[in-house]
């Protein structure tokens, strides 16, 4: 009888176990939201223009002419502006070239520029996908590193975006931190959360060739919030996202960020070079 009676809590213990490993990220998520209300509405208020979407346009020759296609899009932060000359922040892996590929234009899209199926979804004429994408700034890579994945990419526009500074004090265990980033299906998604990390763990490819220190917060993201920027309480850049951690049932459980001593040591040998 104990026997049998400790199969059946063990049973039940498993599945709440399983359920709450299920739902846990998507409570705590909302719990963030609620909690830091002020702080993302202070996100939304003052740096949103900051965050721009980077679309890839990759063509490809074929013996009866060439194809294109447009990448899903990803995402990145503004620092710098000279005259009409921005500067962006996001990740290398972002701008990469793709294998097959003969030509890539890279796209830089303002926070409030609508792609091409909210433009036609708001009664935009069709003129073609690429066609579209033409009339957006395109932008240059002026340098990126692999061993911090990040890249420094620069593009022109007579719009008034938002300029953000770089905190000179790396994001420590605890701190509150928000991200604004362009998840796939979205744009402008704000959220909050804290770094879970109490130092830099390594991260890379799966080979272990490359490998590099990153910090773990909760704020949430999802593909397509690659190369957009954790934020402090003052609003100075103190990561940039590279990717995210998910549990068995493929959950989000926490975002990874090149954190921002490290991404001054990126600026400094860009400087440099």
């Amino acid at each position: 009888m104990k026997t049998k009676k400790c199969k059946i809590l063990l049973r039940t213990l498993t599945i709440i176990v399983v359920i709450l490993t299920i739902i846990y990220p998507s409570i705590r998520s909302k719990i963030n939201q609620k909690i830091h209300e002020d702080f993302i509405e202070n996100i939304g208020q003052h740096v949103l223009s900051a965050n721009v979407m980077i679309i890839q346009d990759n063509y490809k020759r074929e013996k009866n002419g060439s194809t294109n296609s447009i990448s899903a899009g990803a995402s990145g932060a503004i620092f710098r502006k000279e005259g009409n000359k921005y500067f962006l922040l996001t990740a290398a892996h972002v701008v990469e070239s793709r294998e097959n590929v003969d030509k890539t234009n890279i796209i830089v899209m303002g926070y409030n520029d609508l792609e091409f199926k909210d433009y036609l979804n708001n009664g935009g004429e069709y003129k073609g996908i690429s066609n579209y994408y033409e009339q957006f700034p395109r932008g240059e890579v002026e340098y990126y590193n692999e061993k911090y994945d990040l890249a420094v990419v620069s593009f022109y526009s007579d719009k008034d975006y938002k300029v953000l500074s770089i905190s000179d004090k790396s994001p420590e265990y605890g701190d509150i931190v928000g991200t604004v980033s362009n998840p796939y299906g979205e744009r402008n998604s704000i959220t909050a959360g804290k770094v879970v990390s109490r130092k830099p763990k390594p991260f890379g490819d799966e080979s272990g060739k490359m490998q590099f220190p990153v910090i773990r917060h909760t704020a949430m993201i999802s593909e397509g919030s690659s190369g957009s920027a954790i934020l402090n309480k003052n609003l100075e850049i103190v990561g940039i996202n590279l990717g995210g951690n998910e549990n068995i049932f493929r959950q989000y459980v926490s975002g990874m960020a090149m954190s921002s001593d490290r991404i001054l040591d990126f600026l400094n040998e860009w400087e440099r070079k």
